[in-house]
């Protein structure tokens, strides 16, 4: 099992990248499932789906020696039943990244880079975001920004949120990592999300980090 990133924060999140190179029989056997977790298992149909729900459990194991159960809110957000740590899970392909945090909400993605994000950047990117990218934004840039709106998505809990006009990133330096700061326009008071991003092989990961030194707890 070999996990690409495994990455302890400043703020006390923990975080790991996996590119899932396993079956579903040997992922099942590494899984080593409870009653709990078997019964689930066995109701998933979809064949991709079951390989990324089990990627996850085996991604547990780097970090609790007896693995939370997950389960999902009526809105499909995961959260432990029996553990108070906070978690957020992306799939892209065969990659599976997992957040986790004990005190504030986590969110993590992890994208690959492909063309097709050009064809689809006006349903997610605002006015002020196509300022500061320009007539002729990259895949990378695209990704980011589409990265950090999905991170965004999994932080704010409380109803619909627009991508393109509730969800804004400030302009961003690219590089192959960096720091970002997003804002949610819900509601009286913009909420602040620091995060950072960093490309790995031809994905981008995207994740929040409270350890900023701007970021301002506000939500």
């Amino acid at each position: 099992m070999p996990v690409i990133q495994k990455i302890a924060h400043q703020d006390g999140q923990r975080s790991a990248v996996w590119d899932v190179k396993e079956d579903e029989f040997a992922l099942l056997e590494m899984a080593a499932l409870n009653q709990a977790d078997a019964d689930a298992y066995a109701l998933i149909t979809n064949p991709g789906r079951r390989l990324e729900w089990l990627a996850v459990r085996v991604l547990l194991k780097e970090f609790y020696p007896s693995p939370p159960s997950i389960i999902y809110k009526d809105n499909g957000k995961p959260f432990f039943a029996n553990c108070p740590d906070k978690i957020s899970i992306s799939h892209s392909g065969k990659m599976v990244a997992i957040a986790l945090n004990s005190e504030e909400t986590p969110g993590i993605d992890i994208e690959r880079l492909h063309p097709r994000i050009l064809k689809i950047a006006n349903r997610f990117t605002g006015e002020k975001e196509k300022e500061y990218l320009g007539a002729n934004p990259s895949i990378e840039q695209l990704t980011i920004v589409w990265g950090a709106k999905e991170v965004m998505f999994k932080v704010y809990s409380l109803g619909e949120v627009s991508f393109k006009t509730e969800l804004m990133l400030q302009p961003f330096k690219l590089s192959t990592e960096g720091i970002l700061n997003g804002f949610i326009y819900k509601g009286k008071r913009p909420i602040t999300v620091p995060m950072n991003y960093k490309q790995i092989n031809d994905f981008i990961l995207i994740q929040t980090d409270y350890s900023h030194k701007d970021f301002e707890k506000n939500f």
